[in-house]
């Protein structure tokens, strides 16, 4: 069994899409490989190839970007590289270099996403820093040629090679502009001939110049001569060129001995670039027509499947439903402006590039099997070489279809048996969809028959549908609908065309089963009666949905800000009981004379604050946590457990070990009695004394504000209660950050520069209040 012919890829257009889909990338060989791209049909194979190609397209998504433009080719280099004892050229160790790169840079980027699928092909991926720094420092990519300090040796060469030019061009400079000599030189300019610096000299007057001859102008008016007083230097000169061609040579040889011992790695990772790069231009075709894969299954169920090439070439067209779920077989009937053609190559490319692990434009719930075979018999088969007709070509490539088909091929017949008698054609053509059913083959057939409609209505085996059609454009939707018979609109189109309305009229006298044509337009206008109102259904449908939805926002728009009002009562309670605290104190001021006492009022503003907060719904989501005298209680974010000695409006003096400080109240959480610090806080002898000073320079931002932050938690441990941060002058921005933590601090803190001879705008005095 054959699964796949030359001629049903020609005429599905699988080859045009490649050329297409090639146009997506720049490599070379990555366009040979999409190029030689061919669909396949073990499963197992295939499966592997679309989940590879699904999660790269995943990845890219997620991602945002794959690493990887333009690589150069190899292929050569390594061909030479596997021979013993060659020696590759600048430019073949600086594509290497190339590669090298580019697979570190790939290596990086897929370490870092999560890979299935892609893991051997990771696998196959190395790197050498070490490589690619010797290649680096030995090779200059600007130049394509050997750095000039690549090795000692060659740097001395290069050196003496340049103090000798320098001295020839010095001496032939003199000869140029000695007064001497003004009359015999040609042109005052020094050039190389033979590999050696010669002056031009006038034919008539180079006896008046000493040297040797080394080269003759085309006209003969012009000699070029190396004077004697240089052919010394141009003899050391040459002999410097052969040994920095020797040292060259050996510095290749020692580079191509370094990459020969990581060939395997090198030939490895080039060919998983190509295969990205391959994998890379499918997802790129991909996102640029928003195709997936569909789901593999026993059905064809395409929704909204688009033509790749139409897609590619931007033409007008619209997505078409290719279903073939309860009937394994579907004949499209229709009018003859092509729509039916379409729909049956739309099939078909996407099938192909299905089973090429390549994405399609289709609906992601979209279902479709894995083909052991896609055939397909389109177009005008006349062959004037092989002395066929239209109907024998048919008859041929049919009679190949159908030994070749079983219950897993796909088959696609445009126009069934045309070339030839109706009646006729209409006989065998039922003949071969009977062949059709016995095979249980999947099958998309187009024709214009009424017989071959007849029948695909009578057979279980069948489906029918028809093919929209614009009867003011003259031209086809592109949509099908199921369950439908469409007729050939002959005499419309023919009406619309301007054809004379007495010839159509003695036409439709010899119209065999008018009756037929009557019953078929009387279901297509109820076809389209029910069209209309499945779509007013939809649109209701949608209707509601949004207006769902609005009232499902609406409701939590309600709920946020009735928690925004609760939130905006409680700021203002809060507001109240503070003003009243304040003037709580106030009047005990006033009133000293009298036995009240700030825990009197303390008490009373309790009272208050409780009837108050009773007077509100409570919310789950605020939870206030009330600070009182005698509270254990630590500042957030730290361990350190200390007890409230006395509260004064949002301030509490807490003792931390013997140290006591002002702290703001929402700077501190309660400690439950039973928890116990780690820490013991009181100051011990064996605790190592800390300097009244911290040095901050050479911080830093990040690494400064760390440190200033322990050192000042072990200065109020420690009793200390002013000290300086060094931080120096420099930009400003590590004063700023100092200043700023300060700020913030959860206990109140006084801070100002140092005076002048101790520091000044370098140094920061703290005291702590």
């Amino acid at each position: 069994m054959k699964f796949l012919r030359l001629k049903d890829l020609e005429s599905l257009e699988y080859f045009k899409f490649l050329q297409l889909l090639s146009e997506f990338t720049g490599n070379k060989l990555t366009k040979e490989k999409i190029l030689n791209t061919k669909p396949e049909k073990e499963e197992k194979v295939l499966l592997q190839n679309i989940q590879k190609t699904e999660e790269f397209l995943n990845i890219v998504n997620k991602e945002g970007y794959f690493p990887l433009t333009e690589y150069p080719d190899i292929t050569e280099s390594l061909k030479l590289l596997s021979i013993e004892d060659s020696i590759l050229s600048v430019q073949d160790i600086i594509d290497i270099g190339n590669i090298l790169f580019i697979s570190r840079q790939i290596k990086n980027f897929l370490s870092n996403v999560e890979k299935n699928y892609l893991l051997d092909l990771y696998k196959k991926i190395g790197s050498s820093r070490e490589v690619e720094k010797i290649i680096n420092d030995t090779v200059d990519k600007s130049t394509n040629s050997i750095k000039d300090n690549a090795s000692t040796d060659l740097s001395r060469i290069k050196k003496q090679i340049k103090d000798t030019e320098k001295n020839i061009i010095s001496i032939l400079e003199k000869i140029l502009h000695s007064r001497q000599f003004e009359d015999i030189i040609q042109d005052k300019i020094i050039t190389i001939r033979r590999d050696r610096f010669v002056i031009p000299v006038k034919t008539n007057f180079s006896s008046k110049l000493k040297g040797i001859i080394q080269d003759k102008s085309s006209s003969g008016q012009t000699l070029y001569i190396e004077p004697i007083n240089i052919i010394e230097l141009n003899n050391n000169l040459s002999n410097l060129k052969i040994e920095e061609s020797i040292e060259i040579r050996r510095i290749l040889k020692f580079i191509t001995d370094l990459l020969r011992e990581k060939y395997n790695m090198i030939k490895s990772s080039f060919e998983a670039i190509i295969e990205l790069d391959y994998l890379y231009t499918k997802v790129k075709f991909a996102k640029k027509v928003n195709a997936v894969f569909p789901k593999i299954s026993d059905k064809i169920n395409l929704i909204q499947a688009k033509h790749p090439i139409f897609l590619l070439k931007e033409k007008n067209f619209n997505p078409i439903d290719l279903i073939a779920t309860e009937k394994r077989a579907v004949i499209i009937t229709g009018s003859n402006t092509g729509g039916k053609t379409v729909a049956l190559k739309t099939l078909g490319l996407n099938a192909l590039l299905l089973q090429s692990a390549i994405p399609i434009p289709v609906a992601e719930e979209s279902e479709i099997p894995i083909f052991d075979g896609i055939y397909a018999d389109i177009g005008d088969m006349q062959s004037i070489e092989q002395d066929l007709s239209t109907y024998s070509s048919h008859i041929i490539n049919i009679k190949e279809i159908l030994s070749l088909i079983t219950d897993k091929s796909l088959l696609l017949l445009d126009e069934l048996i045309p070339g030839t008698d109706p009646d006729e054609a209409s006989a065998i053509g039922i003949g071969i969809l009977h062949k059709i059913k016995e095979k249980k083959s999947f099958a998309f057939i187009t024709t214009h028959f009424k017989k071959i409609k007849m029948f695909a209505l009578s057979d279980d085996y069948f489906e029918v549908a028809s093919v929209g059609f614009d009867l003011e454009t003259l031209k086809p939707t592109y949509k099908l609908y199921y369950k439908s018979v469409g007729q050939s609109m002959a005499f419309s189109i023919a009406k619309r065309l301007g054809l004379d309305e007495e010839i159509l009229k003695i036409a439709e006298n010899y119209v065999e089963n008018i009756d037929l044509n009557k019953m078929i337009e009387a279901l297509e206008n109820y076809r389209k009666l029910y069209e209309e109102q499945y779509y007013q259904y939809l649109k209701l449908r949608e209707e509601f949905e949004k207006e769902k939805e609005k009232y499902k926002k609406l409701n939590e728009e309600l709920e946020r800000k009735k928690k925004e009002k609760w939130k905006e009562e409680l700021k203002e309670a809060e507001e109240f009981i503070k003003n009243l605290r304040k003037e709580g104190y106030r009047i005990i001021d006033s009133l000293k004379e009298k036995e009240l006492s700030a825990r009197d009022l303390e008490k009373f503003i309790k009272i208050k604050k409780e009837q108050l907060k009773t007077a509100y719904p409570e919310d789950k989501n605020i939870q206030i946590e009330e600070l009182k005298e005698g509270d254990k209680v630590k500042i957030k974010g730290k361990s350190q457990i200390g007890e409230i000695i006395t509260i004064r409006e949002d301030k509490a003096n807490v003792n931390f070990g013997g140290i006591k400080i002002w702290i703001n109240l929402d700077n501190l959480e309660k400690v439950e009695k039973e928890e116990k610090s780690k820490l013991d806080f009181k100051i011990k002898k064996d605790i190592k004394p800390i300097p009244t000073y911290i040095n901050l320079i050479g911080k830093t931002k990040e690494e400064a504000i760390k440190e200033l932050s322990e050192y000042i938690d072990k200065a109020v441990l420690q009793g200390i209660s002013t000290f300086r941060i060094i931080h120096g002058y420099g930009s400003g921005i590590l004063r700023k950050a100092v200043r700023e933590y300060l700020d913030n601090l959860p206990f109140k803190v006084r801070y100002e520069d140092a005076p002048y001879q101790e520091g000044g705008l370098g140094v920061t005095i703290v005291y702590i209040e």
